[in-house]
């Protein structure tokens, strides 16, 4: 047999015949192969080059990719949920707890890959939508298309995130969320939050949850006693550095005085308006405790002496750091306060300007209140050209960070300058005397009237049957938002009076 062959193959070599069939289909074979193979070359890169295959091919894989994270975030909650039940085939057994384990590491592992995935296609379609002539043509619907795949992409990326549960929270990310709602829903509703965890009710009574507020103006039906069950016996207001108790005023001194003695150094800012129990006891534990605080309001305390408190904040007293002081509607700043007590209130404020111009004429060599009183009010006139640019910033600083700014200051300068021209008996200006009885003292007959007082607002001096009939002479005036306001025009001036109960000067009283 293999001489035939040998033979057969010689004959071939001979007559020039191929030395098999079987090479030459080979050859085409393989030729026909590389022509295809060039043209699916050549047909895939025109797919390439097309916009609208590309969009096709990119939204198959971003609805398979969507579907698979949809069922692989579902595996995930659902075993996370058996874990928060204590399912039986989770906690039964050491060997089905590993499982559980197993499962959830695989779950996980799938659902990372796939937001990867995902997110790649959200963030290649977002670089799309930001070129310009990407497409190539009049391809409007496709930029469409493309935008609400974006929206579809960036959906199902949110509904895959894993929400964190209360319990997988540390407890002083636990604090922040409970101080922002302290701010927004006020303290008791944060207190009935207790009843949610034994987590939550160890971090309501945490310093860090009240350190920036403690606002109870939304709770002004508090009592005492509720009040001092807030505060129970730990050190929970320790770091509280805003304190509101506007319109509480059922509270008495006992309470408030437990609340600041609880806050100490810590209080910065201490608004009281309109609060019953502050008196002048509770503002001496404050210029005692609360040395650091900058900011106080105790307008409408009608229990707490304006003088008193003026004492209190003097420059070098412990409460020295008070930049802003609100004693509106305080005592002997309402009602009819008899002169010499206004007197005195006066001697006080002028005292602390005194000490306050002592001190700022070290630091930038000019005394201010002095300066303000000269020029009505202003450290420097606006037109004062031999003052520069820099002085007006300096004064403006320095007023700003050494000086105690009081709202009624200029309420008790301006009607003390109005006593004074009352007690001046100066008849050639403005007649002051708006009636007759008045009128008849200032001529030298201190019998003529029982009860004079003075106006703050319009200077004038009026006895307390002439005022009587002054406000029988109501006028009614409309607000924008519907309501009434009263207001009593002055017999001289037609300016308003103060309302009844408001703030006067009793220049003369006779029982």
């Amino acid at each position: 047999g293999g001489q035939k062959r040998r033979a057969s193959m010689e004959t071939n070599e001979l007559s020039g015949v191929p030395k098999t069939l079987s090479t030459t289909k080979k050859k085409k074979k393989k030729s026909t192969k590389r022509n295809g193979d060039d043209a699916t070359k050549r047909k895939e890169e025109e797919e390439e080059n097309n916009p609208h295959v590309v969009h096709a091919k990119r939204l198959r894989r971003a609805k398979r990719v969507c579907f698979e994270l949809a069922a692989a975030s579902a595996t995930v909650k659902e075993l996370e949920a058996k874990y928060a039940t204590k399912s039986k085939d989770v906690v039964v057994g050491g060997e089905v707890v590993a499982k559980w384990f197993e499962r959830h590491n695989e779950a996980q592992k799938k659902w990372k890959q796939l937001m990867k995935e995902l997110m790649d296609i959200e963030s290649d379609l977002k670089k799309r939508a930001n070129e310009v002539d990407v497409y190539g043509g009049n391809t409007h619907a496709l930029r469409a298309e493309e935008a609400a795949l974006l929206r579809y992409v960036q959906f199902a990326l949110w509904r895959a995130k894993p929400m964190a549960s209360i319990g997988e929270l540390r407890d002083d990310e636990v604090c922040r969320c409970l101080e922002k709602v302290v701010e927004t829903h006020g303290v008791r509703f944060v207190l009935s939050l207790s009843t949610v965890s034994k987590q939550f009710r160890r971090c309501i009574r945490s310093p860090l949850v009240w350190k920036s507020n403690f606002n109870l103006s939304m709770e002004t039906g508090i009592s005492d006693r509720n009040l001092l069950e807030i505060l129970k016996e730990d050190d929970a207001m320790s770091l509280c550095s805003n304190i509101r108790l506007d319109g509480c005023r059922f509270l008495t001194e006992r309470s408030i005085m437990r609340l600041l003695e609880r806050a100490g150094k810590s209080v910065e800012t201490l608004s009281m308006v309109n609060v019953a129990g502050v008196t002048n006891k509770v503002m001496e534990l404050i210029s005692k405790k609360c040395t650091n605080i900058h900011t106080l309001d105790v307008r409408n305390c009608e229990n707490l002496s304006a003088d008193f408190v003026l004492g209190c904040c003097w420059p070098g007293s412990s409460m020295h750091k008070v930049r802003k002081l609100n004693l509106k509607g305080c005592e002997y700043l309402r009602g009819s306060v008899p002169v010499a007590s206004f007197y005195a209130l006066f001697n006080t404020l002028k005292e602390n300007h005194e000490i306050e111009d002592d001190k700022i004429e070290k630091i930038a060599g000019f005394r201010l209140h002095e300066m303000k009183e000269k020029n009505d009010g202003v450290v420097y006139r606006d037109d004062d050209e031999t003052v520069t640019e820099e002085q007006r910033k300096i004064a403006r600083d320095v007023e700003a960070k050494h000086a105690c700014s009081v709202d009624v200051e200029g309420l008790i300068l301006t009607t003390w300058d109005k006593i004074q021209k009352w007690h001046s008996n100066d008849l050639s200006g403005t007649i002051i005397a708006a009636c007759e009885h008045a009128a008849a003292v200032q001529h030298g007959n201190p019998l003529a009237a029982n009860a004079l007082r003075l106006m703050p607002r319009c200077g004038h001096v009026m006895c307390d049957q002439c005022e009587l009939n002054a406000r029988k002479r109501m006028v009614t005036h409309s607000r924008d938002d519907g309501s009434n306001l009263y207001t009593y025009p002055c017999l001289a001036c037609n300016q308003p009076m103060p309302p009844p109960g408001g703030f006067s000067i009793e220049l003369i009283r006779r029982d």
